[in-house]
């Protein structure tokens, strides 16, 4: 277990075997994917309330959302989800694993809201937590509307937590460095960027730092992490190897600072 996972379950009082055990129970329901990586356990570790309700924006149909579902999370997803039918965004596979999903989803009782947060409200004082976790990035202006509208669904005492890719990540570092661009890549944001649905704008580990003010809210914990995307790309015989490192001992976090790591991760409280 990633030692930022394992640390957050602690702090929060979360067994660490049920949450394994909730992990093995969601790939088991999912039936698609070999394990939850460190991110999704990271994500599911923030998010999970047992009895309580949780609010997701953003988060289409994430691993972590069964994890917390298994853990007694009662769980609510706002997202337009525009490729599932085929609109902007549409991937191949992608598309279709998103509808099976769904239709799991539905099947459990899991609540899926498709529709845009910036346009429907959310419902007051009704969620113990409200979470963005990979999407602000996304949004074309201020995330200020919804993420107010996030905190005001929550009841007090209630926990925001957001996530988003470290735009000052030792790989963006790099690209400036090698003289290459640190947003999207040119040709297809030319071609197909509208509408754009790929970052707009990502997001530096002391910009979360002054979110919790901004929002009117007490900070719980502000911090970076190396946990990488998921993929299914074939990998190599020492790719596998360095991801183990990575995802069971944060091989990244032992070597980086937080400001080089790869996501920047916000936990913050509703004042009573």
């Amino acid at each position: 277990m990633h030692p930022t996972v394992a640390h957050i379950l602690r702090r929060r009082g979360i067994s660490p075997s049920d949450f394994r055990a909730a992990c093995q129970e969601a790939v088991r329901l999912l039936g698609d994917q070999p394990s939850i990586s460190a991110r999704m356990q990271l994500a599911a570790a923030l998010a999970t309330v047992p009895g309580g309700k949780l609010c997701d924006v953003g988060g289409s149909t994430s691993a972590y959302l069964l994890v917390a579902h298994v853990l007694g999370t009662h769980v609510t997803i706002v997202d337009t989800m525009p490729y599932v039918d085929g609109g902007p965004g549409a991937v191949p596979g992608f598309e279709a694993e998103v509808r099976r999903r769904l239709t799991l989803f539905e099947k459990l009782g899991l609540a899926v809201r498709r529709t845009d947060v910036f346009e429907t409200g959310l419902p007051a004082d009704h969620f113990d937590v409200a979470v963005a976790f990979e999407t602000i990035e996304h949004f074309a202006h201020s995330p200020k509307p919804v993420l107010e509208a996030m905190v005001k669904s929550l009841h007090p005492g209630g926990r925001l937590c957001l996530s988003t890719p470290n735009i000052a990540r030792i790989e963006m570092r790099l690209r400036l460095l090698a003289g290459r661009t640190v947003h999207e890549r040119l040709v297809p944001f030319f071609h197909d960027g509208n509408p754009f649905l790929g970052h707009h704008r990502e997001y530096t580990l002391n910009e979360f730092e002054a979110l919790p003010d901004l929002l009117g809210l007490k900070a719980v914990a502000v911090f970076a992490a190396n946990v990488t995307y998921e993929s299914r790309k074939r990998k190599t015989a020492a790719q596998h190897f360095l991801i183990n490192l990575e995802e069971r001992y944060g091989l990244g976090d032992l070597l980086l600072p937080p400001t080089w790591r790869k996501h920047v991760w916000l936990e913050a409280m509703k004042q009573r």
